[in-house]
């Protein structure tokens, strides 16, 4: 029987049914030999796991679990392979962050064996750590073939890098996805540490985390609860998984070697969210400071997708664009989907193991799943989760509403007085020194006017405004709108805009009447 808990207050059992038979029918339909998965609580949830459910087991033989395995459940020990990347890009910024490195230095100041190993045009330069850890140092991507690169050695690895790198786009012009480029990273820490990448990430935020049942290789971490990783094999039922053997860390490990719960990876979504939580300036720092957080979770290299498909009803035979934005910060991916706005995440794929963690940035609610076959299809099922969340608790992921800066608020209503008014005394107080010049004042007076003759209205209409009725567009842009009267009328919009002063005064005030759609 798959493995359920108690939903929490926030969450509907019904709820909680339908996101486990969603990880249920991919351990059915042999997707996946197991999976664990959880609902990691957001910035309002003191409970850091809001329901956790399993499926499957932890090790198949011939297509059924040995006499000796054990189903997969919360306290199950797998993979998580790239999402490693977030670590190694956490202890970097750290170590940015003491005045150990900078990421605008070229990675050989740190690694010297790095110096030649990258394919350059006579117009290019070494790559920066900063283009390591965003993706677009042009490197060749390298799944699977870094997959089983693991247990490369510091020796082997410099051996590599003497015979050189191949390269896809001139350094810092692209995004291409490569292990290699973070297998450097590791050995920058390796350097400038005198350590070894795995023990810092350990020492920086595994131990100050709590995250116990983290670790590198089966010496670290309990093997009684380990999930063995499988294959798929050429067929279609239970037989298909098929067992294969660990590796043992080595340089590439600084890309994907950790392994993990679904607990202590929530812990560490936690940990990284609250860098977006409205009071995130009076939590404390923890490992790594609140603002290296949010650095990390910024879209520096955009990745290219494919658009939606051609309508083929549609005469004009046009693509209706791209379903997101998607691009990579640092360790981790960066998303801006039309119903669920921005999350973070990170995948990852790895010989025997599939896994994926995703947050949504305004709520902090996310999604951890862990399972333990070859890219099981832990993002579709996360993601699906994710909006299964949304449709049926929207209140667990709101969006957040933009603030708008207490002046602005103080300047919208000197606006509205001065529209509904036009005392010279209030422009003469709040329009900055721009208004004037580009609309003289009377000519305003005569926008006004001919708006609210478009929409139908009178002056009148001006007094059912308030400040607090304004769409706030940003902490300094404001916008009301009026609907218009009769049938076809246009709408009356206000827009406001500060001048970029800390003592902003308006800068733009513009009164349209804005034609139905």
């Amino acid at each position: 029987m798959p493995e359920t808990s108690p939903s929490s207050p926030v969450l509907p059992d019904a709820v909680h049914s339908a996101v486990a038979a969603l990880f249920d029918s991919a351990v059915d339909e042999h997707k996946t030999s197991g999976v664990t998965w959880a609902i990691i609580g957001g910035h309002d949830h003191e409970q850091a796991i809001l329901a956790h459910g399993a499926a499957g087991h932890r090790k198949l033989d011939g297509g059924a679990p040995p006499a000796s395995g054990a189903p997969m459940d919360r306290a199950t020990i797998s993979r998580i392979a790239s999402m490693t990347k977030s670590f190694t890009a956490a202890t970097l910024l750290a170590l940015r962050d003491e005045g150990r490195v900078r990421l605008e230095e070229p990675v050989s100041t740190y690694v010297p064996e790095a110096a030649g190993a990258f394919d350059l045009g006579a117009d290019e330069r070494e790559p920066t750590l900063r283009e390591l850890l965003t993706m677009s140092a042009g490197l060749v991507t390298d799944n699977p073939w870094g997959d089983r690169q693991e247990t490369m050695t510091r020796e082997e690895f410099a051996a590599t890098l003497r015979e050189g790198l191949g390269h896809v786009h001139r350094v810092g012009t692209g995004f291409e996805y490569s292990n290699t480029g973070y297998a450097l990273i590791g050995r920058v820490i390796d350097e400038v540490t005198g350590s070894d990448y795995a023990a810092e990430i350990r020492r920086r935020f595994l131990e100050p985390l709590g995250l116990g049942s983290t670790g590198w290789s089966a010496e670290e971490i309990d093997t009684a609860y380990l999930a063995t990783g499988h294959r798929l094999a050429d067929r279609s039922d239970a037989t298909r998984f098929e067992p294969v053997p660990l590796d043992s860390p080595g340089v590439y490990g600084a890309m994907a070697g950790l392994f993990s719960t679904v607990d202590d990876v929530a812990a560490w979504v936690r940990f990284l969210a609250a860098a977006d939580a409205p009071d995130a300036a009076e939590r404390e720092a923890g490992p790594l400071a609140i603002a290296s957080r949010r650095e990390m979770q910024q879209l520096y290299r955009h990745q290219a997708l494919a658009p939606l498909p051609v309508d083929l009803d549609d005469p004009a035979r046009t693509s209706p664009g791209f379903d997101r934005v998607r691009g990579y910060g640092f360790g981790l991916v960066i998303e801006h989907f039309p119903d669920l706005g921005q999350v973070i995440s990170h995948s990852g794929g790895y010989p025997g193991y599939g896994s994926f963690m995703v947050w949504h940035r305004d709520s902090g609610v996310g999604v951890v799943a862990l399972a333990n076959s070859k890219y099981a299809p832990a993002t579709p099922l996360s993601m699906q989760t994710l909006r299964l969340l949304q449709r049926e608790v929207p209140a667990l992921l709101a969006r957040r509403p933009k603030q708008a800066a207490p002046r602005t608020l103080e300047a919208a209503q000197a606006a509205l007085d001065w529209l509904r008014t036009e005392d010279p005394a209030i422009a003469d107080a709040w329009f900055a020194d721009n208004m004037d010049l580009d609309v003289p004042r009377a000519e305003r007076r005569r926008r006004l006017a001919s708006a609210l003759e478009r929409a139908g209205l009178d002056r009148g209409a001006l007094e059912t405004l308030r400040v607090q009725d304004a769409q706030v567009l940003s902490r300094a842009q404001l916008r009301w709108t009026l609907p218009g009267r009769g049938e076809g009328a246009a709408s009356l919009r206000i827009d406001l805009l500060m001048d970029p002063r800390r003592r902003a005064l308006l800068q733009a005030l513009e009164t349209t009447a804005v034609a139905p759609r």
